[in-house]
């Protein structure tokens, strides 16, 4: 049994060496490589070749943007990236995992990347089922002195009112964070509210908030009317 297992793990070891991903991969690790922006949307990837990218990552300065949108990374993936992404090598950007998959199960190691990456300015996390809970541990990391993010997309990620709270404590806390989305979730009002109550306050940097466009009372929509005024350098903008 054990020279069959063998002998599959050799042969599942070159079939990776064979792979597309893997030949890529081995040519961006190349010295001679200059390559700057990689776009892998919508490629029919799994986590299969997370380890691959992950080690680009790692070997490479000159990768400042990554988008992997579209692709059933899962969790299990993205914790493969999350260790290129916090090596000292890794120079990212801009990385976009918009529809890969994910739920809230990689947030803790995302949140390690916002605290550990001195150069990560754009997180692309909208279309994930990541929920509260793992917009909670997302919050953990945006908080952090040494997170540099300036701006994330969090479209369609199953959020409530629940998380608004931590959102908001971001809002008052970053000095960097300039754009937020958070269109087609279910916030409602006390959610909005506390958002705009984050938004007021004076260390509050953002530039960008994007929401839904229905779901509101008119006593919410009031109140972003007013947060306009009293906020001229804020682009409130809504998507349907």
């Amino acid at each position: 049994v054990s020279i069959t297992d063998d002998v599959v793990r050799e042969k599942k070891q070159e079939e990776v060496k064979q792979s597309p991903i893997y030949l890529l991969c081995q040519s961006l690790k190349n010295p001679s490589c200059g390559l700057k922006t990689l776009r892998l949307e919508w490629c029919c990837l799994t986590a299969a070749c997370c380890e691959d990218l992950a080690s680009v990552l790692s070997t490479i300065q000159t990768l400042t943007e990554l988008r992997l949108c579209g692709n059933a990374l899962g969790d299990h993936g993205v914790r493969l990236l999350c260790k290129g992404l916090k090596h000292p090598i890794c120079r990212l950007q801009k990385l976009g995992l918009w529809g890969c998959s994910l739920t809230d199960a990689c947030c803790g190691d995302l949140a390690a990347v916002l605290h550990t990456s001195q150069t990560l300015l754009e997180l692309g996390l909208s279309a994930n089922a990541l929920g509260d809970a793992g917009v909670h541990m997302l919050c953990e990391g945006l908080k952090h002195p040494a997170c540099r993010l300036q701006r994330l997309g969090l479209w369609g990620c199953s959020l409530t009112d629940a998380c608004c709270g931590d959102l908001a404590a971001v809002l008052r806390t970053s000095q960097t964070l300039l754009e937020l989305g958070l269109g087609a979730n279910a916030l409602g009002d006390a959610g909005v509210h506390m958002l705009c109550e984050g938004l007021k306050h004076p260390a509050c940097q953002l530039k960008e908030f994007r929401l839904s466009k229905y779901g509101f009372s008119e006593e919410t929509r009031r109140e972003l009317a007013h947060l306009r005024k009293i906020k001229p350098s804020l682009n409130i903008g809504y998507i349907f």
